[in-house]
């Protein structure tokens, strides 16, 4: 794949053309999704695009042409920031770290001064994360609620760099806990959650149930079905069971950092299952995957 990084004249030249860019794409996992020809134009004009610490540089393909804009801030500071746009029908083709390696290459070479590059996302923007991830971006911040989503409660934000001393050296410096060893709390947390998840009185609040659940959580049924999170909110409010579940042959697993597998048999409303959860936990613990097998 043949990408490169093209300098963009917002102010002059290439004006027009990025408030199309802007205007025509929706970016739904930017604190605004759409921007209007008006909010592009006073961002431009306030030099959110370009000025004396900003650069911002068009994403050209070779095969696919102009797929979209990186925009590098705070270039005259220690740590730089990056901001990361493909347009609608040039995602999911791996352009995102191709790009994302470009502009990092740019930052380093071309100015000295900054010893660390620094993007954020929402938490739940796994395309973005995997982008980072895959180009050996370390997970350094978890802020919850700490972005803003109108309409809506605030959601957990997250933010990932890069090393100058990592990007030359072609390696990677993990973040250094302060807890030597946190899987038993880890483990303890998820637990604490799946217990909350099989008590009538969260199983009745959707609030309650919307903090447990990912926004990308998934359950297999019993019978097979496929329950979105909002699929399973509705059900669980309209009908949350009587009593509390009673849980036993408990296994948990960590299968990632942060990342947890339960596995119990569950006696609720005098059936008895077989279920496996799957909980991210980056602090607080959320869902991502629930499936349950019936037991004669």
């Amino acid at each position: 794949m043949s990408l490169h990084l093209t300098p963009l004249a917002a102010a002059g030249a290439d004006r027009d053309d990025l408030v199309t860019f802007l205007t025509r794409n929706v970016f739904p996992f930017h604190v605004r999704p759409r921007t209007t020809a008006g909010q592009a134009g006073a961002a431009i004009d306030a030099g959110r695009w370009g000025d004396d610490e900003i650069e911002t540089f068009w994403i050209d393909d070779e095969e696919r042409g102009r797929v979209g804009v990186v925009r590098l801030d705070d270039l005259a500071d220690a740590t730089a920031m990056v901001d990361l746009r493909l347009g609608e029908q040039h995602r999911g083709f791996g352009l995102g770290a191709a790009a994302l390696t470009a502009a990092t290459d740019r930052v380093f070479r071309e100015h000295p001064g900054v010893i660390r590059l620094e993007g954020q996302t929402r938490a739940d923007n796994i395309a973005m994360r995997r982008t980072f991830e895959r180009c050996r971006w370390v997970l350094e911040a978890h802020y919850r609620d700490g972005w803003p989503v109108a309409d809506r409660e605030p959601v957990a934000s997250v933010a990932y760099s890069v090393l100058r001393r990592d990007w030359a050296n072609g390696t990677t410096t993990p973040v250094q806990s302060l807890v030597p060893d946190d899987r038993a709390r880890v483990i303890a947390a998820a637990w604490a959650a799946e217990e909350r998840l099989l008590t009538p009185g969260v199983r009745g609040d959707s609030a309650a149930l919307r903090r447990l659940l990912a926004e990308d959580f998934v359950e297999i049924g019993q019978s097979g079905r496929r329950w979105t999170r909002d699929d399973i909110i509705a059900a669980l409010v309209s009908d949350p069971g009587r009593g509390d579940g009673e849980l036993s042959e408990r296994e948990a697993r960590r299968l990632a950092p942060g990342l947890v597998l339960l596995q119990y048999l569950l006696r609720f409303d005098g059936r008895n299952s077989r279920r496996a959860s799957i909980w991210r936990c980056e602090p607080e613990p959320r869902c991502v995957f629930h499936q349950g097998t019936s037991v004669p």
